[in-house]
């Protein structure tokens, strides 16, 4: 029998530079929809050999999606009927958050690493973190959550590079790389979690950004609570997760099953 691979959908904001509005990536080296490197949603090989389904949610602009303008949350929903044949769809920007905000189901699709904060509130009594690409912009979004009284929000667009994340052309080498964007998280996350940082008593710290979770190991030097993120959830439930097939260091055997 041949191993089953599930394919997850990516629902993605309206780029230009995207030439088509659907792509199939059955394998990790196919043809992507940008050239953007892996640690992107955009790259097929940053998803460890699921085959990747990608649907562009045309209207859904940058910078109307991150003020929850209605148009890009009507280019989500078209989006995501392209992708209904996917067991888990997530998207490539936090802020498509807006769409829980109307009461239409979103069925296989996770909006945003902000569907899980629920999961982080069981988690800790204590406060809990979310790192974002704006403060000011996440603050909108969240300011009617049930859980807002118990979130601490800090943003990544003082940082260099980060804030060409907000604007709707934001494609490679237009002011930013991967190691700039890689410093910026450092410096955030030695502040933030050092002594009177804004995240130094959080009990759980949950990533809205989806070019967040490619530098989880960078967030992590700086602390120990645990970290929730949309890409980290999506390979756990359809790829190997825990059980790589592989005995642990000293072990005889693998895990039961």
């Amino acid at each position: 029998m041949s191993e089953v691979k599930p394919q997850l959908g990516v629902i993605l904001c309206d780029l230009d530079s995207y030439p088509v509005d659907y792509i199939e990536c059955l394998t990790p080296d196919a043809s992507g929809i940008s050239d953007n490197p892996v640690g992107f949603f955009e790259n097929p090989a940053s998803w460890q050999g699921l085959p990747v389904a990608y649907a562009v949610a045309r209207g859904a602009r940058v910078e109307p999606l991150v003020n929850g303008e209605p148009e890009a949350i009507e280019a989500f929903w078209s989006a995501s009927e392209k992708l209904a044949h996917c067991p888990l769809v997530i998207t490539d920007c936090g802020f498509f958050f807006y769409a829980r905000k109307d009461m239409r189901q979103t069925a296989n699709v996770i909006t945003s690493g902000l569907d899980l904060l629920p999961i982080a509130s069981v988690l800790t009594s204590k406060d809990i973190g979310v790192l974002t690409v704006s403060e000011s912009l996440a603050s909108k979004l969240l300011g009617d959550h049930v859980l807002s009284s118990r979130l601490v929000i800090a943003g990544m667009e003082a940082e260099p590079g980060w804030s060409t994340m907000l604007t709707n052309d934001h494609a490679l080498g237009n002011g930013w790389d991967q190691a700039l964007l890689k410093e910026g998280v450092a410096a955030v996350a030695k502040r933030e979690f050092g002594p009177g940082g804004r995240l130094a008593n959080i009990g759980v710290l949950v990533l809205e950004c989806t070019l967040l979770p490619e530098f989880r190991q960078e967030i992590r030097k700086y602390t120990d609570v645990p970290i929730l993120d949309v890409a980290s959830f999506a390979l756990n439930a359809l790829g190997k997760g825990f059980d790589a097939g592989a005995p642990a260091a000293g072990s005889s055997a693998t895990l039961s099953q």
